[in-house]
């Protein structure tokens, strides 16, 4: 298992959109006051989890993070296009309301032929999903750790890319903000590891690393 490069995949602070039930997707929006309370905690995970390397989503709200964990350990914070948020075109900026009253709805509805539904110029499901899977293939061959610093929707697609879940579900996954997904991979296959963890659990993970336990169903120790 040392072998392995283990990925921390992190959702950004609170913001004023997420509040406010807006669609952000690529745009700037502030944080609120507990995201910036957020902030430092989430940040004072990611120094904890000695990452080798921080890519982060373009967007301020996660380069925050980012940057701030990358003083202190003394590594670049890198910014990596994939990772950013579903791109929402000409409704981003709308309420969820807004939406509906132009005939669409989010998430997306799937048609009958279960393909999402989506104005043109934004980002189908299925776009989104391909995008993650092309993060995974940059992800692959690295060894050591990497944090990754990205968004609610993005995280949903990286999820689905690597345990093959359908449109009809792969939304339904609850990460609260600075919630942390830990991935792990063998040079091919990606396993989930943790998810929806606090910064808190992550710190407390990597301090007392016997809270992980020992997966029972694995090869390796079947038949043991």
């Amino acid at each position: 298992m040392s072998d392995y490069h283990r990925i921390l995949v992190m959702r950004h602070p609170q913001t004023t959109a997420n509040i406010d039930h807006i669609l952000s997707g690529r745009s700037d929006v502030d944080l609120t006051e507990e995201g910036e309370r957020q902030l430092f905690r989430a940040a004072q995970a990611v120094v904890v989890w000695r990452p080798d390397r921080i890519w982060v989503s373009p967007l301020s709200r996660c380069k925050a993070i980012g940057e701030e964990a990358a003083v202190a350990l003394g590594i670049p914070c890198e910014v990596h296009p994939n990772l950013a948020e579903i791109e929402f075109g000409p409704v981003q900026g709308l309420t969820s309301a807004k939406l509906r009253e132009q005939g669409y709805d989010f998430p997306w509805r799937l048609d009958e032929r279960g393909r999402s539904v989506c104005p043109a110029g934004a980002e189908s499901f299925e776009e989104l999903i391909a995008r993650a899977g092309r993060l995974l293939d940059e992800l692959r061959p690295l060894s050591g750790r990497t944090a990754c610093i990205t968004h609610g929707g993005f995280t949903r697609g990286l999820l689905a890319a690597v345990m093959g879940t359908p449109l009809e579900t792969f939304w339904n996954v609850r990460l609260p903000n600075v919630s942390s997904q830990v991935l792990t991979c063998d040079g091919k296959t990606f396993t989930l590891a943790g998810l929806a963890l606090a910064p808190e659990e992550v710190i407390r993970r990597m301090e007392h690393p016997e809270l992980l336990g020992i997966d029972t169903t694995a090869a390796s120790v079947l038949g043991s």
